[in-house]
């Protein structure tokens, strides 16, 4: 349905305005000021945050594992900022919320323990004595409740009008706050993508070679492709309201989508030469030199098909809807949603910011040197294992990454 903007309300006098500006000081002064108990531990929660990107950014991507440990810390690190986000807001659900979370903190730690045989209640009571003191006060401070006073609305950001058409207000919070959670999102969901692409190559649906050998692609499965992100924030600022104008303007069937399917795909090449300017000159992450109607390596009328595809995909049905649902739910769970989205991305692209992933051939010898002393037996075994199969699909001719790829994956993020 054609895209509108909601009707502007009517202009308030300038005695209306003051009144109002009055109206809003007295109800903040009147509010109960955040205790300085809190006031600490927003820093310390900001601080661990900050912490924890810059060491994920400065730490090399083999040092670190997705393992139970860091799983968990990661997960308390979404917890925390979405406490951040709640004092904040001042919400009667953040009390709970934090009896909780310091309960499941506690809880976790004792069932690991127990599961590693090591438990011992002095070591668990030491190692959670955060967690214990964060829950007790949330428990029994009287300020803290006398702070958290607003309720978690649940009032709707509703972008659908009366007779159900989709309305998008470009200048809103909600606009820009989609925009981010769709490109974090699609960062990752693109490089999942990616990988099913290549799979059909190796199943030799598709035309080109796979390179097995792109640790970033077959083993790094959060290793963000922003190149995606980034496209689908165009289809959602640019792709779509030209569509929008074009199924308005053109009454002749189809013809609307037939522009709509050229020109996203043009876009989506357009993004994949520019980026490959930046971070493929040398054809060493993709190359598609070998490719019919291909354009220096960077680009190629193949791949330029099927982003036209997936992208007409995504601006044609998946983005209209994905604004409906939205529009549906409420506003708080939305701005919910968007913390724990961003939050969950940021730790992913701080880890391969600065540190690409090694070839994994190169990789795996590594670790079985083990010239650092700091992998063990089971390491040690399991890299092994991964280098014997590699071992075996170059003696059946399936082409690894000695050289730069031909495939139809543009994973070089």
């Amino acid at each position: 349905m054609p895209e509108q903007t909601a009707p502007s309300g009517a202009k308030l006098s300038k005695e209306e305005k003051a009144a109002a500006r009055a109206e809003k000081k007295a109800v903040k002064a009147a509010r109960p000021k955040m205790p300085k108990w809190l006031h600490v531990l927003t820093v310390l929660f900001a601080l661990n945050f900050v912490i924890t990107i810059a060491s994920l950014i400065f730490t090399s991507r083999d040092l670190v594992s997705y393992n139970t440990v860091n799983l968990l810390d990661w997960a308390n690190i979404v917890f925390e900022m979405v406490l951040l986000w709640m004092l904040w807001c001042r919400f009667k659900v953040a009390r709970p919320f934090v009896l909780f979370y310091s309960a499941f903190n506690v809880t976790v730690g004792a069932a690991y323990s127990i599961y590693l045989g090591t438990f011992d209640v002095f070591s668990l009571v030491f190692d959670s004595l955060f967690d214990i003191a964060l829950f007790l006060y949330f428990l029994l401070s009287k300020k803290t409740r006398a702070y958290l006073t607003q309720p978690f609305g649940i009032d709707k950001e509703s972008a659908l009008g009366e007779t159900h058409e989709l309305r998008i207000n470009r200048r809103s919070w909600a606009f820009f706050r989609n925009l981010i959670i769709y490109y974090c999102f699609f960062s990752l969901a693109g490089h999942w993508m990616e990988s099913a692409f290549c799979m059909l190559i190796r199943a030799g649906i598709v035309a080109g070679e796979v390179d097995l050998n792109n640790t970033m692609l077959w083993r790094d499965w959060f290793y963000p492709f922003p190149m995606e992100g980034i496209a689908v924030v165009l289809i959602a600022v640019l792709l779509y309201p030209l569509f929008i104008k074009l199924r308005e303007k053109i009454t002749i069937p189809g013809i609307a989508y037939a522009i709509s399917f050229v020109i996203n795909g043009l876009v989506c090449v357009a993004i994949e030469y520019i980026m490959g300017q930046f971070v493929n000159a040398d054809l060493q992450l993709w190359n598609y030199s070998d490719m019919p109607f291909n354009f220096q390596g960077m680009i190629c009328l193949q791949n330029g098909l099927g982003f036209a595809f997936a992208a007409s995909v995504i601006c044609w049905c998946v983005y209209p809807l994905l604004e409906r649902w939205f529009a549906k739910l409420p506003k708080n769970v939305m701005n919910l949603a968007f913390v724990v989205v961003l939050v969950s991305y940021a730790i992913p692209q701080a880890l391969y910011l600065t540190d690409s992933p090694v070839p994994y051939k190169d990789e795996l010898q590594t670790i079985i040197e083990n010239a650092d002393g700091i992998y063990d037996d089971e390491d040690i075994a399991n890299a092994q294992a991964e280098l014997d199969k590699l071992i075996a699909l170059e003696e059946q001719g399936v082409t690894l990454a000695g050289a730069p790829s031909a495939s139809g994956s543009s994973s070089g993020e």
